[in-house]
C-alpha cells in the first residue's frame, strides 16, 4: 500500500471554501489519481456533513473496454492502469478525514459527519469486492477516530451483476453503516450515444436489479441525471440534450416509490467537447415537475466549476501544492489505521 502515495493538492473555491482535490501517484499510472473532499456534501444543503469523492482505479476500466462514458474526463483522457485494492481505497477516505480533522482554516469540519462517495476515477461496478471491503476498513478507522459515518454511496454506470451482489449483501446485513447505490442514468432514449456501456448493459437491467433495495434498506437508490445542453463529444455529429421532454420520458419509465432522483448541472470542459450552459429556470422547472409527480428529487450544482473539474475529476493534472510535513504525517497515520483495520477484520 505504501506505493500508493499522496503527491499534493489543489483547492476548490476561494481559499478552499468549497474543498480540496488530492493528487495521488500509483506505479500503474502515468497520470495522477484524484480524490476530493468537500466542505459540504452539496452546495444546496447546509448541514454538518462533509462529502468525499474516492477513486477505485487509476483511469477507468471502461476505457480499456471501449465503453467509457463520453462526458467523463477520466474515461476519455486517462489510460487505464489498474483497479485499486481495498486498502488503497480506504486510505483515501481516512486521509481526507484526517486532514479535515486537523484543518485550522475551517474548524467546523473537524466534527462533521462523513459521507463517502465512490465516484471519482473508475467504475465501482467492476471493483465491488474491493469497495465493500474498503467500506468496512473505513468504518473501523472512523470508529477509532470517533467520527460519525453519515453514509457510503457506491456509484455505477450500470453493472447489474454488481447490483445483485450489493442487494445480497444488504439482505445478509453485511454493512455496518448506511450504504446506498447511485446509478448514473443520464437518459433513456439514445443513452448509448453518451454511455456506450448501454450496448453491453442496458439500463433496464440495472433498474430491475435496483427495484428491491428500497424495501430491504428502507432507502431508495438514487438515479443521477446530468442536465446537458447540446453536448457534442469529439467525433460526434449529434448533440445530446436533456430537456424538459427528455425528463418527462425518463420519469415515465420510473416508479417514484422505488427511486429518488439527483439532477445535476453538467460541469463540462473544452477537452470533452462542445456544450452550452444550462438554464437555471429550466433546471428548476424540471425539479418541480419531478417533485410534483411524486419523486424525491434534488438539484445539485457542481463544485469546482471555476477549476474546470468536469465529470471524472480533473483529468490527472499536476497538483499545485506539495505535501506539508503535517500532511505527510497524516498520510502515515492513515496507513497505520488501514493496517489496524485489516488485522481486526481478518481476526
Amino acid at each position: 500500500m505504501n506505493t500508493f502515495q499522496f503527491i499534493g493538492h489543489d483547492t476548490f473555491g476561494e481559499n478552499g471554501a468549497d474543498g480540496v482535490r488530492y493528487a495521488w501517484k500509483h506505479p500503474s499510472s502515468s497520470k495522477y489519481v484524484e480524490s476530493a473532499a468537500f466542505t459540504k456534501r452539496s452546495k444546496n444543503v447546509d448541514d454538518d456533513v462533509c462529502g468525499y469523492t474516492t477513486s477505485v482505479s487509476s483511469g477507468c476500466v471502461l476505457s480499456s473496454m471501449n465503453l467509457a462514458c463520453r462526458f467523463c474526463r477520466t474515461g476519455t483522457q486517462l489510460p487505464f492502469g489498474k483497479q485499486f485494492t481495498s486498502e488503497e481505497i480506504a486510505k483515501q477516505n481516512i486521509f481526507m478525514v484526517l486532514t479535515d480533522m486537523h484543518c485550522s482554516d475551517h474548524v467546523n469540519l473537524r466534527s462533521n459527519q462523513r459521507e463517502f462517495a465512490y465516484m471519482g476515477q473508475g467504475e465501482p461496478g467492476f471493483s465491488y469486492p474491493e469497495v465493500r471491503e474498503a467500506i468496512q476498513l473505513t468504518n473501523y478507522a472512523m470508529h477509532k477516530l470517533e467520527q460519525t459515518v453519515y453514509r457510503h454511496i457506491i456509484a455505477t454506470s450500470g453493472i447489474p451483476q454488481m447490483i445483485d451482489e450489493y442487494v445480497e449483501d444488504l439482505r445478509n446485513g453485511f454493512f455496518s453503516s448506511r450504504t446506498t447505490i447511485h446509478l448514473s442514468l443520464h437518459g433513456t432514449k439514445n443513452r448509448k450515444s453518451i454511455m456506450p456501456i448501454e450496448d453491453k448493459f442496458p439500463y433496464q437491467d440495472s433498474l430491475s436489479a435496483l427495484a428491491s433495495i428500497s424495501e430491504i434498506a428502507g432507502e431508495k437508490p438514487c438515479l443521477g441525471i446530468l442536465l446537458m445542453n447540446n453536448f457534442l463529444p469529439p467525433n460526434s455529429s449529434c448533440p445530446y440534450t436533456i430537456d424538459f421532454d427528455s425528463v418527462k420520458q425518463i420519469l415515465s419509465e420510473l416508479d417514484s416509490k422505488l427511486f429518488r432522483l439527483s439532477f445535476c448541472e453538467f460541469n463540462g470542459s473544452e477537452d470533452l467537447g462542445d456544450f452550452h450552459a444550462y438554464s437555471t429556470e429550466l433546471s428548476e422547472k424540471i425539479l418541480s415537475f419531478a417533485q410534483d409527480n411524486g419523486f424525491e428529487a434534488k438539484l445539485f450544482s457542481s463544485f469546482g466549476k471555476k477549476e474546470v473539474t468536469a465529470c471524472g475529476m480533473l483529468g490527472g493534472k499536476e497538483a499545485k501544492h506539495a505535501p506539508s510535513p503535517k500532511w505527510i504525517e497524516l498520510e502515515q497515520e492513515s496507513e497505520k489505521l488501514v493496517s489496524l483495520a485489516v488485522n481486526e477484520l481478518i481476526s
